[in-house]
């Protein structure tokens, strides 16, 4: 079996839904992108792991930034624009790292992953995240990168988030914007 391919319409119609999931603000219907089957590796902290869509939203319930304003207190400017590009893998990225990064997710190996996701026809987009302090510089080189990798299968003829693969999170390293239009 080869790697399913990307065409124009699908990689706008995975922007879309992206840009949906990635601008609902509440964690529970977040939850709705994703299959209930989906899992989540993070290379640089595997204990970020996950084999279902109900430990990703917890994770997510556990780590989203609050809002520190109460309610009758005007919420603080914001201090930080987000920013991300998106843009679907290249045949050299159809890999979902190392045997190691991948058991706390439930499989074997990373060979294992890949071959589900060519049988199942997973496709997969790169985007990276980041903020943009709107104080000075150096806080700017302070704020975080996050690099991942969504994959998304076709369930009930509807493309669901099935994978997550976090490939780095760290500080800015330079590479921000570089894959593509960069969107807000």
């Amino acid at each position: 079996m080869s790697i399913p391919q990307l065409d124009d319409d699908l990689v706008a119609h995975l922007k879309m839904s992206y840009a949906s999931y990635r601008y609902t603000s509440d964690i529970e219907a977040k939850g709705a992108f994703f299959s209930p089957s989906c899992y989540q590796i993070c290379r640089p902290n595997p204990s970020f792991a996950a084999r279902n869509r109900d430990t990703i939203v917890r994770y997510l319930h556990k780590y989203a930034p609050k809002n520190s304003a109460t309610v009758t207190e005007t919420p603080k400017k914001a201090t930080k624009r987000e920013f991300y590009t998106i843009r679907p893998l290249r045949d050299a990225e159809y890999e979902f790292g190392t045997d190691e990064q991948v058991a706390p997710a439930g499989f074997d190996s990373a060979g294992e992953v890949r071959s589900k996701a060519i049988r199942e026809g997973w496709v997969g987009m790169r985007v990276d995240l980041w903020d943009d302090e709107l104080e000075s510089k150096s806080d700017q080189e302070k704020t975080l990168l996050v690099k991942v990798q969504y994959w998304w299968r076709k369930e009930n003829n509807t493309w669901t988030q099935i994978f997550h693969d976090i490939m780095y999170m760290g500080p800015r390293d330079g590479t921000e914007g570089i894959n593509g239009e960069i969107l807000e």
